[in-house]
């Protein structure tokens, strides 16, 4: 580090020769950082752990994903009543346990639990910590008594720290408005006014609009997505692009739903090439829109109304896609293209988890099916694949897709939709040896497609 700082002061002195309190100045702020750097340091071997705190998870059944999905519709509508007529948020110890075991499926190794007490509500992580060697674990542990007006925490530790608690959420506001933008961690803090426990029961007054209005949302895959998202009117723009070439008969209203995903793919390759759009915008607001168009209302359960204007580009639109689909099937279309969609907005794992969790609470219904998993993840790929490639490659990649077979998995041998018994019977539960075989098998023939040779 004392060498870093001599260096920099050399290369300062070289470009600014004379001005000595310019030198003296940017030395000093080096010191700082160097310091802040080391302190950091220190603070991580001291709280970093050997072994987790919190105990291996079950895989999340589908009872479990059923509840997290209901525990998201009720906090988006207790969301929009902010503190008008709709009742407070009413959760339960079970469905709370739900969300922590469906939540850690989106973060690899990541372990949470929770727990109702008479006092308020106890929160257990574990994050493992990619170091080399031996696993090595980030424990957490906070603790909410009840409160009345403000959000307050009880008890906080981080490895075997005590932090103030006053401190560890004057921390986590400032990270959240730093992290997710748009003051969210102040919207955040405040969003709660009272929180009540009865049993295991806990009941929460929510003070908030943003969750489903490009709000949290927006911050949280903005963040995932390490940039921000792309504007609503960009999103609206390539809506009625793909609309009016609907109307004008450029699109079919039946058959292969191919033809729309090569249009929404040359659209936004037009709109990064001439128009100025980052590829990151112009992919994710093109298949926004696509999704808006021809996919399913599941895509806003997951992400809000990111990308969309509050008015819809009502138009008196002519045709409709309801009839195309992909490997001769309606929902084929559906999951794909909402997996492309949702994966554009998280640039990450997620969706790969998302289409798993979806696929798990439909097979409540109506079994497991496990190639609409191969659907997600077909969408999941394309969209990966284009968003980590220069833009000025891509008409080589459109170029590919002449066929269905260049961009979705074929069905064969893939299991279709198995009742609960007969998905336990051949593959026992999430996250076994036979279940990991089949989700390897599906990536290898996602590997085969024309779409994804080498360039």
């Amino acid at each position: 580090m004392r060498e870093t700082v001599s260096r920099i002061t050399r290369i300062l002195r070289v470009a600014t020769p004379g001005d000595a309190m310019l030198s003296k100045l940017v030395k000093s702020l080096v010191a700082v950082v160097a310091v802040l750097a080391a302190a950091v340091l220190v603070l991580a071997v001291v709280v970093i752990e050997d072994a987790p705190s919190v105990p291996p998870q079950d895989a999340p059944t589908a009872e479990d994903v059923a509840k997290a999905k209901r525990f998201v519709k009720d906090v988006k509508s207790a969301a929009r009543a902010g503190s008008g007529s709709a009742g407070p948020l009413v959760v339960a110890e079970d469905e709370l346990s739900s969300v922590a075991r469906v939540g850690a499926r989106l973060v690899p190794g990541f372990r949470g639990e929770v727990a109702v007490e008479p006092w308020g509500v106890e929160m257990h992580a574990s994050v493992p910590v990619p170091l080399p060697g031996s696993p090595r674990w980030l424990n957490l542990a906070v603790t909410v008594p009840r409160f009345e007006t403000r959000l307050a925490l009880g008890q906080v530790t981080l490895g075997p720290l005590s932090i103030p608690p006053g401190l560890a959420l004057e921390v986590g506001r400032i990270g959240a408005n730093v992290i997710l933008g748009n003051g969210l961690g102040d919207t955040a803090v405040t969003a709660a006014s009272r929180m009540a426990v009865t049993g295991d029961t806990v009941t929460v007054a929510l003070e908030i609009d943003e969750v489903g209005k490009n709000g949290i949302l927006r911050g949280v895959f903005g963040a995932l997505r390490g940039n921000s998202m792309p504007p609503e009117d960009l999103s609206d723009a390539y809506y009625v692009r793909i609309r009016e070439a609907m109307d004008r008969g450029d699109l079919p209203i039946r058959g292969s739903y191919l033809p729309y995903i090569v249009f929404t793919l040359n659209a936004a390759e037009e709109g990064a090439r001439i128009r100025g759009e980052t590829p990151s915008d112009a992919f994710t607001a093109a298949f926004f829109a696509l999704t808006r168009i021809c996919s399913t209302s599941d895509f806003t359960l997951v992400v809000g109304s990111l990308g969309m204007s509050a008015s819809d580009i009502s138009r008196d639109w002519r045709t409709e896609c309801s009839r195309l689909t992909l490997n001769d099937r309606i929902d084929s279309r559906l999951h794909f293209t909402t997996a492309a969609a949702i994966q554009a907005a998280s640039n990450r794992n997620v969706s790969v988890s998302v289409g798993e969790l979806k696929e798990l609470n439909d097979s409540l219904s109506r079994g497991f099916d496990f190639t609409d998993i191969a659907a997600n993840n077909s969408g999941i790929r394309m969209a990966n694949l284009f968003m980590a490639t220069p833009v000025g490659e891509w008409p080589r990649l459109i170029a590919r897709i002449e066929a269905e077979e260049d961009v979705i998995v074929p069905y064969d041998d893939i299991p279709q939709i198995l009742s609960r018994k007969a998905f336990s019977a051949q593959f026992g539960e999430i996250d076994s040896d036979r279940y990991r075989a089949m989700l390897d098998l599906i990536e290898t023939r996602i590997d085969a497609l024309a779409l994804h040779a080498p360039l």
